[in-house]
This record gives C-alpha cells, structure tokens and sequence, in this order.
C-alpha cells in the first residue's frame, strides 16, 4: 500500500462551516419536508421539550454559561445504614466506612434509639468530624439533635466544622400523613431545630417519588426552600445562616442528561431565591445537594436491572453536582438487608470516583450545548410554576389547598400511561419481562418512615401516595 502525502499545509479552510439553516435545509430533505422539530422531539413528560439538536447559535443568549456553576467536583459517598439493633447498625456502618463510603446515613426505626446512651452507642468508635453523616426524617427530632450536641462536647468537637445533616421535611411529610401542623406549630417546630448543624431540610425526594416531573421538583424545592428562608427573622438567624443550614434532598431519576441538567437549574434558581432576601449585593451561602437513586421506578422482577439504573442515576448526581450521593441497594425494597447489595451499591460510586473520575472535574457537563440548554430551559419552567405556587400564597397554602397534590397527580397519571402504553420503557417490567421462573422472590415494596410527630393543632390535606410504577403497569390502574 502506497504511502498517503500532502503536497501542502492543510489551512481548515477546506472544511467551511455549515451554517444552521444548511442543517436545517438537509434535515428537511431526509424527511422529506417533514418538520423536524416535530417529527422528531421528544417529548420528554418532565415539562421540558427539547429539540432533536443544538448548536452554539441555540446558546448565544444564555447567561450562566461563562463560568462552570460550581468549584468542587468531590462528593460524599454516603451508605444508608437500616439494621434495626443499635449494636448491628454501628457495626454496619463501621464496615461501610472501612470499605469505602466517606458518609453514613442513620435509617433506623425512631424506637431504636431512644436515649442518649442509644445514640452513643449507635456512633461507636466512628469518627464523625471526618465524615458526612446523616440522619433520616424519622431520627431528625429536637431530642436527637440535642443528644448529638451532648456528644459532640464529650467528645471536644467543634460542632461548626462538623458534616452533620438532619432531614424532617414537615411540608413534605404532611403529603405521606394526612396532617399538616398548623402555621403556629410548625413556627415552633423550626425553633426547636435551630442548631449548629444543618438541621433544616426540604424533601424533594418525596415529591419525585410520588410521581413529580423533574421542573415540579425543582418549583417545590425553591418554594419550600423560601419558606424556611422566610422564618429566619423569626429564628433570630440571618439569611446566609439559613441558607447554609438547609439541606435539599432530591431524588435522581432514568432520564440522565434531564436529571444532569435538574441539579444545575436548581443552582441557578436558589442563588436568585437567596439574593432577592438582600438585593444589594451577592449573598454568601453554601449550597448542599443530597441526591438519593429514585424509589419509584426500582424492581423486583428482573430486579438485577436496578442496578444499571442505579448507576446512571448516581452519574447524573454527580455530574450535576451534589455534594452526597445515597445509592440504594438493588433490592432494597423487597428484601433483608444483605452484604452483597451493600456492596453494590456502595462501589458504583467507588467506580465513578475512582476509574471513571467524575470527582477530578468542575462542572464537567459545562459548555454542553445540549446540557447548558436543557438547565436553561428547566430553570425557566421552573421559575414559572415557583412563581405560580407564591402567588397562591406559598408552599404551606398550597399544599394546604391541595393545588400541590393536584398537580403531582396529574403527572403521575401522565407518567403511569406512559409506561402502560410503552411510550416509556422500564426493561424487564414493560419489556423483556423475564419468566416468572427467574423472577426475585420477596415481600411487597416497603414504604419509607412516616416520622410520628403528634402536633397539637393540625389540618387535613390530602395524602399524596408514594408511586410504585412497577406495581401500576402490572394492574394498569391510575390513583
């Protein structure tokens, strides 16, 4: 074979660009004259309708794309600990920390700990100023949070270095219980959870899980976040201080580059949220993102398949910037804990940190054109309905009047066609389902702790039921 040469310099000049109507024009052509923007978009369910390409002309417009949206690309690799007995808890979680995780997160029945002592004994020779840990709506009370403060001095820590996250959303919850505490109640509530650590939580989880789209996440979470913002005056803190205390908790759900771009509008939307409280100058505030796999569309049958789930999901987290990652275990939901799955589950993020690297870059999905439009686009349909839900009169009215479990249902019922009529594909459910002889066998799907906190005074709101998507394309009914 002759030696290929070139008798010149190549200039790039040979290679003129193509400008987007000549895109355009041969698009037409293949479809012969279709348009493509609606033969071929996607319609996504999530509120957003992308189109079927981008170039740099669809991004001149954008603002934030100057400058990656974070700095710090290192997340924490939290293990959810769920064993009932105190003693196996710890040694559970002293195994998650010596195989990897840098963060635990405390699931366990509120009985289970029910006294200072309970609680040291839960924390057992693991060194909490060195990791994140967190604890779940059930064990984030009042009385917990002073059991730790107790600990933290016997202990000579400095309580403002600490990583220590509590998650009792009461908004949130009140859609699982039915009651939602009164405006008065839950003003003391609050009061009750003013700390050094980062006591104040939104859910945004719950409201994924019960089958809202990805910009009714981010809507709920930035008005959930202004109410807290709004009671600082009251809890005597500043604006920064509330900020920094917040913990939003999201769930990550299939659609991987939507997910990617969810976390990077809601960075975008709560820097705006914050500011408006001092609109004189940009205010300081740390941000942390918790992002756990999402519960709905998890299986049992075929149930192997969660974890390739699992692992995009807990991709998206990372490349849309959360600072904690919680993966759950693969059959999490229908069967005892095991060794393997923990396992699992704990080393996807391993991998992702150490082979594929995803904590060495910041902000790697930044300059995307695809990604950048997709978290402007999110933001914007976000915004909208943020702004619908504090013309109602906030996040507590709203779900008080019932317009949040109205619109989340909505999408729920839209989400469960989708799925029976295969618009949406969950492998192994609504396609390629495997025999039934090589089916998991288990118990029914476990519904999270409902924290019983009995308050004094209460309204009736309309419950919002987790969504199970597997269970509603095997019975085709709509809730």
């Amino acid at each position: 074979m002759s030696k290929i040469t070139f008798n010149h310099t190549l200039s790039f000049s040979e290679f003129p660009p193509v400008s987007l109507e000549e895109w355009e024009r041969r698009i037409r052509k293949d479809l012969k004259g279709a348009n493509y923007k609606e033969t071929l978009r996607w319609v996504s369910g999530e509120g957003v309708q992308p189109l079927p390409f981008y170039r740099r002309e669809h991004n001149d417009e954008l603002i934030h794309t100057s400058t990656p949206l974070y700095d710090k690309a290192q997340w924490t690799v939290i293990e959810k600990i769920d064993l009932t007995q105190i003693s196996e808890a710890n040694q559970q979680a002293l195994q998650a920390l010596e195989n990897g995780a840098s963060g635990l997160e405390f699931d366990l029945p509120p009985e289970s700990i029910t006294s200072r002592e309970g609680l040291e004994e839960l924390l057992k020779d693991i060194k909490i100023e060195l990791i994140g840990l967190y604890f779940a709506p059930q064990l984030s009370t009042a009385e917990m949070l002073s059991w730790l403060q107790e600990i933290c001095e016997s202990r000579e820590l400095n309580t403002d270095a600490l990583s220590i996250f509590f998650q009792y959303d009461a908004l949130a919850q009140s859609l699982r219980s039915g009651k939602l505490p009164s405006s008065s109640e839950l003003s003391e509530l609050y009061a009750s959870l003013v700390s050094p650590f980062s006591s104040f939580s939104v859910d945004a989880a719950l409201y994924a899980n019960s089958g809202a789209t990805i910009v009714q996440q981010l809507a709920i979470a930035l008005a959930a976040g202004n109410e807290l913002l709004g009671q600082a005056e009251k809890l005597d803190l500043s604006i920064p201080q509330m900020a920094n205390s917040i913990t939003f908790r999201f769930a990550t759900g299939p659609l991987y580059f939507l997910e990617i771009a969810k976390y990077r509008a809601f960075r975008l939307c709560w820097d705006q949220v914050v500011t408006a409280y001092e609109s004189t100058s940009k205010v300081p505030h740390r941000l942390n993102i918790k992002a756990d796999t999402a519960r709905w569309n998890q299986a049992q049958a075929d149930a192997h398949n969660n974890m390739l789930r699992a692992t995009t999901e807990a991709m998206s987290a990372a490349l849309g910037g959360c600072q904690a990652v919680t993966v759950a275990r693969f059959n999490e939901q229908y069967a005892e804990h095991s060794a393997f799955a923990a396992r699992i589950a704990r080393n996807i993020q391993i991998i992702l940190q150490e082979e594929a690297y995803l904590d060495k870059v910041s902000d790697p999905a930044a300059g995307s054109y695809y990604v950048e439009k997709l978290t402007d686009s999110i933001a914007q349909q976000g915004w909208k309905l943020f702004q619908r839900i504090e013309t109602k009169g906030g996040l507590y009215t709203s779900v008080k009047d019932g317009f949040i479990q109205d619109e989340i249902r909505a999408s729920k019922n839209e989400k469960i066609e989708s799925y029976n009529q295969q618009q949406s594909v969950l492998v192994g459910i609504n396609k390629y389902h495997p025999p039934e002889n090589q089916q998991e066998t288990g118990g029914n799907p476990a519904d999270q702790s409902i924290p019983k906190i009995a308050y004094k005074e209460s309204h009736e709101v309309t419950q919002l039921p987790e969504l199970n998507i597997e269970a509603e394309i095997e019975t085709g009914v709509q809730q």
